[in-house]
């Protein structure tokens, strides 16, 4: 809330009340943290401990080192808080509430610690990250492979759905995976707990959020970033209209045009949710009927994007892998006989598709799997199953640590 224009059911400040009141009052001296905001100097400004929030506040970050109070008295005085990825660690055997800011504990910071005690003996990768971690030392949003693309992840550090090209800053900044994380949640803590699959916010390749969200048959544009409406007042009927009609619509990402057009009542689904939907429907008429129905088949498996898959399954038995319109992506393929048919993941040919035309793409095992060992500019690393860099690499492939005598074949 800004100084000055605080109001709620039991106040209500006049225009000109915070004037009166920072002249015969006047307001403390704040840090200058908040205008600063630099690698020393930081913090957040939140409403003000005065009436009506009349003054400006700015609460300080802390800095890793620097004492801090573990036990805030409750006054409203607060003197700052220790900043992202610390904790206020109080001093063993002091009563006072004096803390020092520390490092939290968390599996990223460890990765971190790995990485930089590795880094410190030359031992770290050409095409290795630092691991990022966010400000409460969870993994951030996505990882990234050097030259190649960004993907998504948990704050846990396991790959999600959501992956594009690695073009440095401008995906930094348009990346944050908030509806591939969405769906890593509800998976975790919803679907375990309910008999039939759980379909949630529809997402777009980079794990954003798509533009169009639906509640029945209404539908709105939202922030692509965080999944909130932009304007409740602004929204189609699908009895009525198509999602076309909203100002966010963007034909390159329709992927199904065909619910798009034609007559009404219109759908903003896909042939996967469609297929799911009918199985769903199909088990509790069943039920109603008084059938006790067990879908021997399972259901299969939407993507986020609401695709089947990135692997599909031919007419004479092969898996392959498809890209997010169901076209089959190179020569990768298995048979139902081979020992990788179940696990077969396709990360690698969805990487190579994704990349283009760039040069230089990572090579693939015939299951579309990364192949453990990569090579680039004369140099050989050893990498793990998302494509990551692990050890140094060498120009000697005898000397990684991954080798094998049929490395090249996989």
């Amino acid at each position: 809330m800004r100084p000055g224009v605080h109001s709620n059911n039991d106040i209500l400040c006049e225009q000109g009340f915070c004037r009166s009141f920072r002249f015969d009052v006047g307001c403390a001296d704040q840090p200058i943290h908040c205008d600063v905001m630099n690698a020393t100097h930081s913090g957040v400004r939140l409403p003000s401990p005065t009436l009506c929030n009349c003054c400006d506040f700015c609460m300080p970050f802390i800095e890793e080192g620097e004492h801090c109070i573990s036990r805030a008295p409750g006054t409203g005085n607060t003197v700052g808080r220790c900043g992202d990825g610390l904790n206020c660690t109080a001093i063993e055997d002091d009563k006072s509430g004096w803390g020092t800011c520390s490092r939290m504990q968390s599996k990223c910071h460890d990765a971190q610690d790995d990485y930089d005690a590795r880094a410190l003996k030359e031992q770290t990768g050409a095409m290795e990250y630092r691991p990022h971690c966010d400000g409460k030392g969870k993994y951030a949003p996505y990882d990234c492979i050097p030259a190649h693309t960004c993907f998504c992840q948990s704050e846990e550090g396991e790959r999600l759905f959501g992956e594009v090209r690695n073009l440095g800053a401008i995906t930094e900044r348009t990346m944050q995976c908030g509806c591939s994380r969405f769906h890593d949640r509800m998976r975790k803590t919803i679907s375990s707990g309910v008999p039939f699959p759980v379909i949630g916010p529809r997402c777009t390749a980079d794990g954003n959020f798509y533009p169009i969200q639906c509640v029945a048959n209404r539908c709105y544009c939202v922030n692509v970033l965080t999944g909130v409406v932009e304007d409740q007042d602004k929204y189609i009927d699908l009895e009525r209209k198509p999602i076309t009609k909203l100002e966010c619509y963007d034909e390159d990402l329709d992927l199904y045009k065909e619910f798009s057009e034609g007559k009404p009542p219109y759908n903003f689904t896909t042939p996967c949710l469609l297929d799911l939907k009918a199985k769903i429907d199909l088990i509790l008429q069943s039920e109603e009927e008084g059938f006790n129905v067990d879908y021997f088949r399972g259901f299969q498996e939407c993507l986020p994007d609401g695709t089947f898959g990135r692997t599909g399954i031919t007419r004479d038995g092969r898996k392959i892998c498809i890209d997010e319109r169901g076209a089959q992506i190179g020569n990768y393929e298995v048979n139902r006989t081979s020992a990788d048919f179940e696990t077969m993941d396709c990360k690698c040919a969805q990487t190579t598709n994704i990349m283009g035309d760039v040069p230089e793409k990572p090579i693939c095992c015939k299951n579309g799997s990364f192949r453990p060992i990569q090579c680039r500019r004369g140099m050989c690393r050893c990498v793990d199953p998302d494509g990551k860099q692990y050890g140094l690499e060498s120009a000697d492939v005898t000397l990684l640590g991954c080798y094998t005598s049929d490395w090249r074949t996989c």
